[in-house]
């Protein structure tokens, strides 16, 4: 596969994971009048309706999941395929590809909590679909925090605790367990792009 080629792909696959996994969280927490939502929720609906469709958020989460998973390992099972002597096993490539939609989810808060600090910082009360989608998209991930910290004059420190504990966990997912998992006894021409 040329590096064209590989590279539109994986960008044509991430792009639609990304869509995916904000489903997930958006269509519980996010207004469902919101343009973002909609519109998320407009470009995975084809993808998901095949597997059937609810209202419910609990069961279009678990299917959006194992949606993402089964994109993550048909994607990774091609890329090694097609660039590798040997790959990794059925059941090592199925535990990459959900420790991968795992990394996309810290990396996705990541920089939602960012942006949505540098949005409250800029237009503190400016409403528009786009920092109203980011904050209800963090709140939850920043409410327990919120509840156990102290506010010192004011100073909302939960932000900068989310990041520090998120990016631990994908330092973790990535350093330890991917390490171990897939350069066990893999030769491949370009593993730096695979992974």
């Amino acid at each position: 596969m040329t590096d064209l080629a590989l590279f539109l792909f994986t960008i044509l696959v991430d792009l639609v994971l990304l869509l995916l996994v904000i489903r997930i969280f958006s269509s519980r927490w996010v207004s469902e009048y919101n343009q973002i939502n909609k519109a998320i929720g407009i470009m995975t609906d084809r993808l998901i309706s095949p597997l059937g469709h609810s209202s419910d958020p609990r069961r279009l989460a678990i299917v959006s999941i194992m949606l993402a998973i089964i994109i993550e390992f048909l994607s990774g099972l091609i890329l090694f395929g097609m660039n590798c002597i040997k790959g990794p096993g059925i059941l090592d490539l199925f535990l990459f590809s959900g420790l991968k939609i795992l990394d996309l989810v810290f990396t996705i808060f990541f920089f939602s909590i960012i942006l949505h600090a540098i949005l409250s910082w800029l237009m503190p009360n400016q409403h528009s679909s786009a920092s109203d989608f980011i904050r209800q998209l963090v709140i939850p991930v920043l409410n327990p925090i919120r509840r156990h910290l102290p506010v010192p004059a004011g100073l909302d420190f939960s932000p900068l605790i989310a990041i520090i504990l998120i990016q631990s966990f994908s330092l973790l997912i990535n350093e330890n367990i991917t390490a171990k998992i897939l350069l066990n006894g893999i030769v491949c021409t370009n593993f730096q792009h695979l992974v």
